[in-house]
């Protein structure tokens, strides 16, 4: 006898997550010991590296910007947006921040598709501005003016079609050209401008990704074990609820590498001299493609306030009682472990996205290039779906809009002078420790996808750390 379909449905979702619920288990026993042994060693382990200095060249020279945008940036899953911002056929919103212009549309299957906005006869598909403002969501005026984003609207394409600006050539939501003015016949059109510049676009857990790629892995495959340890947050389930944005006097490195080491943490993000985290017990995890884990415990000061007996007791510590990067009035997502009450787990998603978890959503930090000495960095906050608007989300909103990002404002203060730093002839290179092996993986990873030939020799990294990357 064979189940309902919504008693299937329940039946393997609750098998999937007492399956997420054993691994998780299993990793978090495995993070326990790996916190304990860090605060108690007094030297590196056996066989570790050292590790050469980081070229300064690699964060501000224009020919190792120009081989990132030609061989690496076309190859990679990029973060491009959440699958509510279009619940509709002929929704669509702009996306730019990479390369090409590219335009995100739901078809009449209700899939979602990325095409290039050009249409064949190099004319842009969608204008960059209407009636209602930008559309292009790039906020800024100055460098480092940040700016907050509460409401995100979908947006419908007029008659459900895409139209080109110039000629007035139109294309179906498959990207195909079925209409042209009068005067003119599709057969006359040649066949290769009959379709739209199409890249690959694929979504894990609400999150669209972009590729330009059409060889690249499958992105479940890419995130590999990212994806696997995230189950736990039903990501799914989130919603946007704020976004804040700046533009940064700084290479796109830097503002990626300030969030993979802590050591910065006890001279930026000090308040009145204490310190909330525990720089001796943080562990590093390299994931295949660059993506990487990064555990840190909270200091002793803060383990007593939070009600924990030592670094690894989270089951003892309160959400209630720390400080969420989203904030305290958002639900609480039942099926996370404890780990994000007592201690800070942070996923990196090479080449440029960031995400410290938290019990009531996750924020996505990610920077964009715009040269060599400018990025744009956006920091879009997740929360579980709370359905209609209510007068207390309301007030939420008015306080995000109205509140300054502390931490945010703090590490843009200390990533422009490390960009000036790097600049100068006196630093020639960035000195890491064993701490730090993040930032040198990642240079491994983006030396192999420029292809380290095409690299010039006084700019490459030594490859050094494949044996110490894992799949779990």
């Amino acid at each position: 006898m064979g189940f309902p379909a919504e008693a299937s449905d329940a039946r393997h979702l609750s098998e999937k997550m007492a399956g997420v619920d054993r691994m998780q288990a299993a990793l978090m026993d495995r993070i326990k010991q790996e916190i304990l042994w860090e605060i108690e060693r007094e030297g590196l382990p056996d066989g570790f590296p050292q590790l050469p200095d980081i070229p300064a060249g690699r964060y501000t020279s224009q020919i190792f910007y120009d081989l990132e945008q030609q061989h690496m940036w076309p190859k990679v899953w990029l973060y491009a947006g959440r699958a509510e911002q279009l619940p509709r056929p002929g929704d669509f919103q702009l996306w730019d921040y990479s390369g090409p212009p590219i335009l995100l549309v739901r078809d009449t299957a209700g899939a979602l598709r990325a095409f290039l906005n050009q249409s064949p006869n190099d004319a842009p598909l969608v204008p960059y501005a209407d009636d209602s403002g930008l559309l292009n969501e790039m906020p800024f005026d100055a460098p480092g003016r940040m700016f907050m984003q509460v409401d995100f609207p979908a947006r419908q394409l007029p008659g459900g079609r895409l139209q080109c600006q110039r000629k007035g050539w139109t294309y179906d939501l498959d990207g195909r050209l079925v209409a042209v003015p009068d005067g003119q016949i599709v057969d006359s059109i040649p066949h290769r401008d009959r379709q739209l510049i199409e890249y690959r676009c694929e979504v894990w857990g609400g999150f669209i990704f972009v590729n330009r790629d059409k060889a690249a892995t499958p992105l479940i495959e890419w995130l590999g074990p990212v994806a696997e340890q995230m189950e736990q947050y039903r990501c799914e389930n989130l919603r946007m609820f704020s976004r804040a944005t700046v533009l940064l006097r700084t290479n796109w490195k830097v503002a990626v590498e300030a969030f993979q080491e802590v050591y910065h943490f006890k001279h930026i993000h000090h308040h009145e001299g204490v310190v909330s985290l525990d720089q001796r017990g943080v562990t590093h995890t390299l994931f295949p493609h660059g993506h990487s884990r990064m555990v840190t415990p909270f200091a002793k000061r803060q383990q007593t306030v939070m009600g924990m007996s030592g670094p690894t007791d989270w089951e003892s510590a309160a959400d209630a009682a720390r400080d969420s990067l989203i904030g305290t009035g958002t639900p609480i997502i039942e099926t996370v472990a404890p780990i994000v009450n007592g201690a800070v787990l942070t996923y990196s998603l090479f080449p440029n996205a960031t995400t410290p978890t938290s019990a009531r959503g996750l924020p996505m930090l990610a920077a964009w290039p715009v040269d060599p000495s400018h990025t744009f960095f956006e920091w879009t906050s997740f929360v579980p779906d709370w359905g209609e608007d209510t007068p207390a989300i309301e007030a939420m909103r008015k306080a995000v809009l109205t509140t300054p990002m502390q931490i945010m404002e703090e590490d843009v203060r200390n990533m422009e002078p490390m960009f000036m730093s790097l600049s100068s002839p006196g630093l020639p290179g960035l000195h890491l420790g064993y701490n730090e092996r993040r930032l040198y993986n990642s240079a491994e990873v983006l030396d192999q996808l420029i292809g380290i030939d095409n690299i010039p020799g006084t700019l490459r990294v030594e490859q050094l750390l494949e044996r110490y990357v894992v799949d779990q």
